[in-house]
């Protein structure tokens, strides 16, 4: 047994007697305890830092039937003093309280799916080995986990957005474009979790090493990867683009973070600037005449690739179609309206004419 895994074995026992505490019986000498086995070495200076509610928060933190590592709303003015408080605790403090969170909310089994999905291989164990708090609303946790292979990968737990990013998960693979895999979970005590790997590549909008030497080398199949996906986008409605393709090392263009569907009417706001427009603007920005002789090309090979993957949607709309009524439950929750109703704007939109 790794001395890992006896130090997280320790601190379970401890974290189960202290929870058999009422929380309104618990005294800032228990807090001290456990923080002392969780690893920081002058708990009474980490419990005394100047956060309303702090002690509080402290025990959602530990909470191991929460899968929250960011016990506050993200909204909160004090957000970022408690994502720091907690970034401040040595890391393997943070292995240990996200491990430890495991059992009772059934993840374990969910991250074990997202690995043999991700990688074809199955595993029956892991041990996480960092865990780090990021400031995206819907990628709040980034951890990483070691198999018994001694392989690593990194994976985000999602707590915002996921039934959206879910539905739209499975559609990809129906009409032929690539996609990271992504596993819904509902904990016990009936949290909503998001499990997917975390996305490797060049992010086209955001990245800084999109450069005219990039641009110039890898713009054609970057240019006709996002058309693809965003004529399945416009079948489906996703409203939030810029800054989702991902261009991988297999030189695929994946898109991440759907969380918006459904937007399919005319006055529905989008957050999309098409790549045929940016690209140029990124490469020439002082130049128009070359920035408009790129952008006409772009244009040219985009439309391309959008007809011809508007023919490949059409022609699998009956697996589409499937799939959607599969997830009829989760599509009312999600849209709040009659499932027949978002499914006839999907099928106009699939068959129309652009």
């Amino acid at each position: 047994m790794s001395s890992s895994h006896t130090a997280l074995q320790k601190y379970e026992r401890a974290l189960n007697r202290y929870f058999q505490t009422p929380a309104s019986e618990r005294r800032t000498g228990d807090r001290e305890k456990i923080l002392k086995i969780l690893g920081v070495d002058n708990p009474q200076e980490f419990l005394g830092m100047h956060i309303p509610l702090w002690e509080a928060k402290l025990d959602e933190l530990l909470d191991p039937t929460s899968t929250d590592m960011l016990p506050i709303s993200i909204a909160h003015s004090y957000v970022n003093w408690v994502r720091g408080a907690i970034r401040m605790m040595p890391a393997e403090a943070r292995v240990k309280i996200f491990s430890s969170k495991f059992k009772a909310t059934g993840l374990k089994k969910s991250i074990l799916t997202l690995l043999q999905e991700a990688t074809g291989e199955s595993h029956r164990d892991f041990e996480v080995t960092e865990v780090l708090l990021i400031e995206k609303v819907h990628k709040d946790t980034l951890f990483t986990v070691r198999t018994p292979d001694g392989k690593e990968r990194d994976l985000y737990l999602s707590r915002f957005g996921c039934m959206g990013e879910y539905i739209y998960s499975g559609l990809p693979k129906l009409v032929g474009l690539p996609a990271l895999p992504a596993v819904y979970h509902v904990t016990p005590q009936g949290e909503e979790v998001l499990l997917k790997p975390k996305e490797e590549g060049t992010n086209i909008y955001l990245d800084d090493s999109v450069t005219l030497a990039r641009i110039n080398r890898d713009g054609v199949w970057w240019v006709a990867g996002a058309a693809r996906h965003d004529a399945l986008g416009d079948c489906i409605g996703t409203a939030l683009r810029y800054g989702h393709y991902v261009a991988t090392p297999k030189k695929e263009v994946v898109m991440i973070d759907n969380i918006e569907l459904f937007h399919l009417e005319e006055t529905d706001v989008r957050i999309f600037e098409p790549i045929h427009e940016f690209l140029p603007k990124k490469a020439y920005p002082d130049d128009r005449p070359k920035r408009e002789r790129l952008q006409d090309k772009m244009r040219q090979e985009y439309e391309a690739a959008y007809a011809d993957q508007r023919t490949v949607i059409r022609k699998a709309w009956p697996e589409i179609e499937r799939y959607l009524i599969g997830m009829r439950r989760n599509i009312h929750a999600y849209a709040g309206e009659v499932f027949e109703m978002v499914m006839t704007r999907v099928k106009a939109q699939v068959f129309s004419g652009k």
